[in-house]
């Protein structure tokens, strides 16, 4: 086989063969490692039980710290995806889980589908780290007052968007605007689920008559066609918000999840 042939048959089989870590992109280098780690093993690149590149490997393959690699392990190895046994290797533990949401669809869809005006208010809007930190309330008019549903906030790179922070997205979809101006489509989000207690701002925006215990929250990564990161998010809904899930377990599924049309 020739050299050429070599280097397309690892680019067809090495799950980071098109991986290149970018210092100036606004991520951190761990977190980027770890994205792409965590998008193999959550694709089936790397099946269960697998061993992965080592923490030396990956530190000369990449010319990085090796604190740099530990810390993306860390990661993988909290969220359970990853077992590290010395001088065994680190192993996949993952099995592939389907999840479908109602109701996580498209805010815009969610509105019509009631008869109701999507509306949305900017909370905040400011720089901090080299990222646009937006938060919004959405919510459903055309009745008074806004039923407010949920409470978004998204973190987005500078360097990934430059001039971003000139939009007013009180009247502009968030995901139009980088679909339009800078090319990127959202197609997928890694989320993770929890409750959260009530703020000043979450009880100003849903109201506290009476104040709920806590909040459910979807917090995490949406994700475009190659696993680039579009945005990182945080969606806060409101008690009155209703969803179900169904959930299936096998070889093929994906983790997938819709994402909410911003």
């Amino acid at each position: 086989m020739t050299e050429s042939g070599d280097k397309n048959g690892q680019a067809a089989t090495d799950p980071l063969a098109k991986l290149a870590l970018d210092s100036y992109s606004g991520e951190q280098l761990y977190r980027q490692l770890y994205r792409a780690l965590r998008g193999a093993i959550l694709s089936g690149a790397w099946a269960e039980g697998e061993i992965i590149p080592s923490e030396n490997e990956l530190r000369d393959r990449f010319a990085i710290a090796r604190t740099t690699v530990r810390n993306a392990m860390t990661l993988l190895v909290r969220e359970g995806l990853v077992t590290q046994a010395r001088g065994k290797g680190t192993r996949v533990q993952h099995r592939p889980v389907s999840h479908s949401i109602w109701n996580f669809g498209s805010f815009t869809d969610l509105a019509r589908a009631n008869g109701r005006r999507p509306v949305t208010q900017v909370l905040e809007h400011r720089i901090e780290d080299g990222m646009l930190v937006l938060v919004r309330a959405r919510g459903l008019g055309g009745v008074e007052p806004v039923e407010w549903m949920n409470l978004d906030t998204s973190w987005l790179s500078l360097a990934r968007y430059p001039g971003i922070e000139k939009y007013d997205f009180a009247t502009q979809s968030l995901y139009a605007v980088l679909r339009a101006t800078y090319g990127r489509e959202p197609a997928r989000a890694e989320m993770h689920l929890s409750v959260v207690p009530p703020t000043p701002m979450l009880l100003k925006v849903f109201g506290n008559n009476p104040a709920p215990p806590g909040y459910l929250c979807a917090m995490g990564d949406v994700l475009d066609s190659a696993g680039d990161p579009v945005e990182r998010t945080s969606i806060t809904y409101a008690p009155r918000v209703e969803m179900k899930f169904a959930t299936s377990w096998g070889h093929g599924a994906s983790t997938a999840a819709p994402t909410e049309e911003n």
